[in-house]
């Protein structure tokens, strides 16, 4: 046999040992032969494919495919099974958790021989069920036992506890808060009755007052038109007040623009004829003008202001001389004698 034929054949039985391994970590021996079964669950609790399905705690399949069946919300479960085990009518296939960390299993729970009717064929459906952790984990009798264990030590701490309300101490706590719950019970009570007789004896002024009152709704309800009407009117009057006070206001305002139009126009045209003057003013017009651009005229003026002010001094220091009726003798005489003087 040459080397190539060895290796040929030695990767074929590595290919059919991978697949075998694979599918037997699945939980699918390839070498036994096996039968399919089928649920239908509401909810398959979170079960999945290689999940083992055991009898009396010995596995005897596991489960091949989960699907959700289309156009419906349950959920199909393949089991597939030794080929050797017969599966009874009325088999259940309960979902359990098989260990406090979740993992969940299939445990098949067969009816009892005496009612039995027949096996299964391969393919057929099986009943769908699920159970608790302690329902899959602890027989039925143990359960019930643990359970009445659990009844027996409460009740006798309930009767332990009467025991001590009843002929304990008064003055413990409990007795203590008891008694003022008592006494704000009976507090509540007596309020209570107060209060019913207060409502009995003022019945007839509540009933007055009830009657008074339907007989204004009633009043009301009647007199609901006449009243709209008064609204909607006061309404009118309001927006009419509302429209001429408005109309007033806007005429005396469109009055104040057009008199301030006016004042204004008359202002522009004052300002207009003052930049005119201004203007004959700098140009040399008039008499201000005049005064405002001709030196000589200027030059005219203070030499008249001198001889003015040399005349006014004159006159002050030689009266004589302007005083009417003396001969120019006597003036010059006068002269001659200032002239001594100085």
């Amino acid at each position: 046999m040459s080397n190539e034929v060895k290796i040929a054949l030695l990767a074929v039985v590595a290919i059919a040992l991978s697949i075998w391994g694979i599918k037997f970590i699945k939980g699918k021996n390839i070498l036994t032969r096996s039968n399919l079964y089928y649920v239908e669950y509401e909810d398959a609790l979170s079960i999945q494919t290689s999940s083992s399905v055991v009898i009396q705690g010995v596995n005897v399949g596991f489960v091949a495919d989960v699907k959700l069946q289309k156009g419906s919300e349950k959920v199909l479960v393949t089991l597939d099974l030794n080929k050797d085990l017969e599966v009874p009518k009325g088999t259940r296939a309960e979902i359990f958790a098989n260990g406090f960390m979740g993992t969940k299993s299939v445990r098949l729970q067969f009816p009892p021989v005496e009612e039995r009717q027949g096996m299964l064929e391969p393919g057929s459906y099986l009943i769908p069920g699920a159970v608790g952790f302690l329902g899959a984990n602890i027989p039925q009798e143990e359960l019930k036992q643990y359970v009445q264990i659990i009844q027996d030590g409460i009740k006798g701490a309930l009767d332990s506890l009467n025991e001590g309300l009843s002929h304990g101490d008064p003055n413990s706590p409990i007795n203590r808060s008891l008694k003022n719950l008592e006494l704000t019970l009976a507090n509540l009570q007596s309020a209570t009755s107060s209060a019913d007789r207060l409502l009995a004896s003022s019945s007839g002024e509540i009933k007055g007052t009830l009657k008074s009152l339907n007989e204004l709704s009633a009043s009301l309800a009647s007199s609901k038109a006449k009243i709209g009407s008064i609204i909607n009117n006061a309404d009118k009057f309001s927006g009419q007040l509302n429209e001429m006070d408005l109309k007033k206001t806007m005429t005396e305002v469109d009055q104040t623009l057009a008199g301030l139009k006016v004042t204004l126009n008359k202002a522009d045209k004052a300002l207009g004829s003052v930049e005119g003057m201004m203007t004959d003013v700098k140009a040399g017009k008039g008499s201000l003008g005049k005064l405002l651009s001709n030196d000589s005229l200027y030059n005219s003026i203070d030499r008249l202001s001198a001889n003015a002010d040399s005349l006014t001094k004159d006159i002050k220091s030689r009266p004589y001389r302007y005083i009417p009726l003396k001969g120019r003798k006597r003036v010059l005489k006068y002269d001659k004698l200032d002239a001594k003087k100085q």
